[in-house]
């Protein structure tokens, strides 16, 4: 297990990646966001993006999933926060898509000497293209015991 104390800022690490496809992108939109360019090929080609697209909220769903399995490793208590997600480049349908991550920033607690908190920054790109988002996560995290 790696604690707070075990980081090292600025450490980047392949999270894995995505694919989304017609299908995937309209049912997620059906039931969290369903705007006329995340559920319907025709509506969205008449729109801003020119094709079908997913959700930001789909897209970051995905990321910090991929974010999640990728730090079994680490001494997680919690998380704290979604923070800064940016979407840069719209994600599209049946497309890969690769996740990466480092740790930003790390504290001790203020409140509690056995914890701290560490700020993750990561980015989807597009395989061998575009950074398509920028996310930050807070977490909790456990200090080395004693």
């Amino acid at each position: 297990m790696r604690y707070l104390e075990d980081l090292v800022l600025g450490e980047r690490f392949a999270c894995g990646g995505f694919t989304f496809t017609r299908a995937d992108i309209v049912a997620f939109a059906a039931r969290f966001d369903p705007q006329p360019f995340h559920l319907d090929e025709a509506a969205a080609k008449h729109s801003y993006f020119g094709g079908l697209v997913a959700s930001g909220v789909h897209t970051q769903a995905e990321a910090v999933s991929l974010v999640v399995r990728a730090t079994t490793d680490i001494a997680v208590v919690a998380g704290g926060a979604l923070e800064r997600a940016r979407f840069l480049v719209p994600v599209r349908p049946d497309r890969s898509y690769e996740v990466e991550a480092w740790w930003h920033s790390t504290r001790p607690s203020g409140r509690d000497h056995t914890r701290g908190v560490a700020l993750l920054r990561g980015e989807a790109r597009e395989a061998a293209g575009p950074v398509v988002m920028e996310f930050g996560i807070t977490y909790i995290l456990a200090r080395r015991p004693a």
